[in-house]
């Protein structure tokens, strides 16, 4: 049986669509059972066209302006079409043809349609999919809404992430935790904590790694983030990203921080990290040998031999405690991206601004 075609026109920039794809992408896994998850569906409606990308869990949208008719379709090789992009540039013009429907009970193959893209003197025709294969956004019903700047919380987010859990049993300790005005991660050996009263939640709630590392797709412009109860949703209108959130309560983060030190001493942070890049040097296995502080000097010592560099301190530290150097290496890290020249160090082993 032999179909007619009704073909659709539509057009957008070139260099827009490039990077709209390049964005939404992120959310798409590289490597799917369902081969449609690894693509990106698009949707041309009136003076706007939508592009989408999912893996059940993590939704990216961007929305940039175009002109034409109303369509919809699922991308096929969306990104090898990225990389072709560009080579494109000014309008790119998006001809649809979509299959119509046979008097008889439809085929996929029926439902499907082709493709051709032309920009200048450059052109591709493609197969595409049947936009009904591609999944549908969940609905939101936000219980809390927050004005955000992604710039700033995405920073924030970089700060801590190094102490997020890996352990796929603890699913909210996986994730970034809202409270207050703070956002932390815990692993069951390191915490870390950013605080900012810009944003201040108010009960507290848990963002996947995944989502967050989206947040730079906003450039900069400020969104809303809605949370409900099993989603969240970050827009700013041209951009969407939609996360599913673990439910639980995690862990309690002001009862396991202590709040009294036996002692407190400041510590330069250069000094501190370069004397551990140099112990470093000699650990042969760093999940099982630890560094040692003891005295003001920090020791490694092992089968190969011993070695230490002292630090600079006001005073000899009376505490003597044991811990991961490139732990504690990750944690200095983010004290110095805040452009911090000493820190406290506390007995309970405790880093704070000094």
């Amino acid at each position: 049986m032999i179909n007619s075609m009704t073909e659709i026109k539509s057009v957008v920039n070139a260099k827009e669509f490039q990077r709209a794809l390049e964005k939404v992408l992120k959310a798409a896994p590289k490597k799917s059972r369902l081969a449609f998850l690894q693509e990106t569906h698009i949707c041309f409606a009136g003076d706007t066209c939508t592009l989408t990308c999912t893996d059940l869990e993590l939704w990216c949208q961007v929305v940039i302006p175009a002109q034409g008719g109303q369509c919809s379709f699922i991308l096929n090789d969306s990104r090898k079409l990225l990389s072709v992009c560009k080579y494109f540039s000014g309008d790119m013009e998006f001809s649809y043809q979509e299959n119509d429907p046979p008097e008889t009970f439809p085929s996929k193959e029926d439902l499907d349609g082709s493709l051709t893209l032309r920009c200048g003197s450059k052109e591709l025709h493609q197969r595409v999919s049947a936009t009904g294969l591609f999944p549908v956004m969940p609905a939101l019903e936000p219980k809390h809404v927050y004005t955000v700047d992604p710039a700033s919380l995405s920073k924030r987010f970089e700060r801590i992430k190094y102490a997020l859990s890996n352990d796929a049993s603890r699913l909210c300790d996986q994730c970034v935790q809202f409270f207050d005005n703070r956002i932390g991660a815990v692993d069951g050996y390191r915490l870390a904590l950013s605080r900012d009263d810009s944003l201040c939640v108010d009960e507290p709630f848990f963002i996947p790694p995944a989502a967050m590392k989206l947040l730079p797709a906003f450039e900069g412009e400020e969104c809303r983030l809605s949370v409900g109860k099993r989603h969240a949703v970050f827009d700013s209108g041209s951009v969407r990203v939609i996360t599913c959130m673990p439910s639980g309560k995690g862990l309690n983060f002001d009862s396991a921080i202590p709040k009294e030190h036996t002692e407190e001493h400041t510590v330069n942070i250069t000094d501190f990290s370069d004397s551990l890049r140099y112990l470093e040097q000699f650990i042969f296995n760093r999940d099982r040998e630890a560094v040692r502080l003891d005295g003001g000097v920090l020791s490694i010592k092992n089968i190969k031999g011993e070695y230490s560099s002292k630090l600079e301190l006001a005073e000899t530290p009376k505490m003597v405690i044991g811990f991961k150097a490139y732990y504690m290496l990750d944690g200095l890290k983010q004290f110095r991206a805040k452009k911090l020249d000493t820190i406290a160090i506390g007995n309970p082993p405790l880093l704070l601004p000094s």
